[in-house]
């Protein structure tokens, strides 16, 4: 018996690491499917169904993700995953306690949690193409110097861009939410020059992604820390003429310029434009059997339907207590 316990074992370990090699193959194999897959949640019209069912599938990528380690497809879909809960999700929640004065910070906590869960799954693809957070901080102050180095590891394709860009959003993210951590806003430069680099490879990426965050950069900091709040507001109006059906474009210029600007005038317009919008939006997605019911231009485009349920949210929010911003 003491003889066949090492043959015994290496059997066992030799099963052992077949299993662990097909389930590799197996997750790579399909991790592409994946990928492509995760994109669908932007066709998601229900914003409750997405609020309720995106952690799940965020858990399960994961959980594939143990069996794959390196897997480039599953560390991009996380990365954008968590974002996209953090900002649709876990904001609304935390603007909702932050407006309605409530005695909570649930909201933030937990976009902060998923915002730092979100970059630390793009710095792990990152070190996969040789780019180490500390490259980043490094070079923040080189002219340049960021992108350059993003140009020498990284390519053009999608899923490297749409990596970079939800990383980006995610460092930024965690900034403006601990905007008295010093420290972290000191690295504000360094999600500048990756939207730099992701925005002058695919200035449209996302229907107008980068307009909001580079309006929102001009907007949201005060012209004594280098903001221009009156070029925000030209790139947020550019940006709603070049995406007249991305009403996320119209939200985040409520948020990030007409409030703090106390402009109730521009405001007003802005509600009212939503207002009809969200009428029609519910009208479109619900069966009445009427006769008159078509498509909307605006409906065109599968890929916008979540960024326009996002909008008509922080609408109803904006709405609810306008009265305290004016």
């Amino acid at each position: 018996m003491k003889r066949r316990c090492p043959l015994f074992a290496l059997v066992l370990f030799s099963l052992a690491f077949s299993s662990c090699s097909f389930n590799q193959l197996a997750v790579n194999t399909s991790s592409g499917l994946l990928l492509e897959a995760s994109s669908t949640a932007e066709t998601e019209s229900n914003f409750d169904l997405f609020k309720s069912s995106v952690p799940g599938n965020l858990l399960l990528m994961e959980s594939l993700l143990s069996q794959s380690p390196e897997n480039k497809d599953l560390l991009a879909s996380l990365t954008k995953g968590y974002a996209g809960y953090a900002f649709a999700v876990n904001e609304q929640d935390m603007l909702n306690e932050e407006w309605g004065e409530l005695k909570t910070e649930a909201g933030k906590n937990q976009a902060l949690f998923n915002y730092t869960r979100s970059l630390n799954f793009g710095l792990r693809y990152l070190k996969q193409s040789q780019i180490e957070f500390n490259d980043l901080i490094g070079k923040m102050n080189e002219p340049q110097g960021i992108t350059h180095l993003l140009d020498k590891r990284l390519s053009d394709d999608k899923r490297d861009l749409e990596l970079i860009l939800f990383t980006a959003q995610s460092l930024a993210g965690l900034i403006n939410l601990q905007k008295d951590n010093i420290s972290l806003v000191a690295q504000l430069p360094v999600a500048k020059s990756m939207f730099d680099w992701v925005c002058m490879k695919d200035p449209k990426i996302n229907y107008g992604m980068c307009d909001i965050f580079y309006a929102a950069y001009e907007a949201g900091r005060p012209k004594m820390l280098g903001g221009n709040p009156e070029k925000g507001k030209e790139i947020f109006l550019r940006a709603i003429a070049n995406h007249p059906h991305n009403w996320l474009i119209r939200a985040s210029y409520l948020q990030y310029y007409l409030i703090p600007q106390n402009d109730k005038d521009g405001f007003d317009q802005q509600m009212a434009f939503l207002k009809e919008r969200d009428e029609a939006f519910s009208k479109f997605h619900v069966y009445t059997a009427d006769p008159a019911q078509k498509e909307a231009e605006w409906s065109r485009e599968p890929r916008l339907r979540f960024f326009q349920a996002i909008a008509l949210k922080r609408m109803d929010l904006m709405n609810k207590y306008q009265k305290q911003f004016f």
